[in-house]
């Protein structure tokens, strides 16, 4: 019986290795990794989740999270993964096992920091994708229970664009052109205003282009729902991130112009955010 053995130890409960046909796999455990140096074998009886992604871009985005995404977030994204293809009878891109642990640790922080923002697409969300909704309610249920909080409705529609995103569940070849368009649009209007390329290899610039991709299509099926609840928080993200909220004014005289659609407040707000991010990484 080949003895697996630690390639590199990411923390405490998370560790590289290679499986028998020497590929290489993340391993998630309870101390797996404490103590633990490179060439150790690992104590196999520790492993809770194995995780092996074909696509090695994917693989390699998603070892980047790991110095920030927890153990029990990884896990409890793994889980809510195979409850939507279950449920949902669907294959999802393993783009999943980036942009779900990621979301999912920055919003038990918004938590935490009471951040929290209202979903101005909840209502089409609950009309539109029904089924999608359910897996996202069970999710945050799932959740709440396992770090004692308690996220509402408004998250359990954030994770239903997760799931349509991973399944890539357009409407027909003319939207998905229209789509990529915008996308690519987007993404040149704050490359431009930041003056650097926002690129995919960057952990920052593929949480925005992936936040993008939610956008758009929502935008695309014209589900602009306007939700002004979170207009505190809004006023203090502008006046915090100036520049951000400049460039995010550009992209929304951009979209009201071209294609006659207005970002709301929450709109705006996570735009600001996320440029923000780019703009601290430059």
């Amino acid at each position: 019986m080949c003895v697996m053995i630690i390639n590199s130890v990411i923390n405490n409960n998370v560790v590289m290795s290679t499986d028998a046909n020497d590929e290489e796999c993340i391993l998630v455990g309870k101390g797996i990794g404490f103590k633990a140096v490179a060439g150790d074998p690992i104590d196999e009886g520790k492993i809770q989740k194995k995780f092996m992604l074909a696509d090695k871009g994917i693989m390699t985005k998603f070892k980047r999270i790991l110095e920030e995404v927890s153990a029990e977030e990884l896990l409890v994204s793994s889980e809510i993964i195979s409850m939507a293809k279950q449920q949902l009878k669907t294959t999802l891109n393993e783009s999943i096992y980036i942009t779900l642990p990621d979301h999912i640790h920055y919003v038990i922080q918004r938590y935490r920091d009471y951040e929290l923002i209202n979903n101005s697409f909840l209502w089409d969300i609950k009309h539109y994708y029904p089924k999608e909704f359910v897996v996202g309610n069970s999710a945050i249920q799932l959740i709440n229970e396992r770090f004692g909080i308690e996220l509402d409705e408004n998250e359990s529609g954030f994770l239903v664009f997760h799931f349509i995103n991973a399944a890539n569940n357009f409407d027909g070849t003319q939207n998905m052109e229209r789509v990529t368009t915008i996308i690519h649009e987007i993404i040149n209007i704050v490359s431009y205003s930041l003056n650097y390329p926002i690129e995919t290899d960057d952990i920052n610039g593929y949480r925005f282009i992936t936040h993008v991709k939610f956008f758009v299509q929502k935008m695309v099926n014209r589900t602009n729902t306007d939700d002004n609840s979170g207009e505190d928080l809004f006023e203090l993200v502008k006046q915090k991130y100036r520049e951000s909220y400049e460039i995010v004014q550009h992209i929304n005289q951009f979209l009201s112009q071209s294609y006659h659609y207005q970002m709301t407040e929450s709109d705006q707000l996570y735009f600001m955010m996320h440029i923000h991010r780019l703009r601290r990484n430059k």
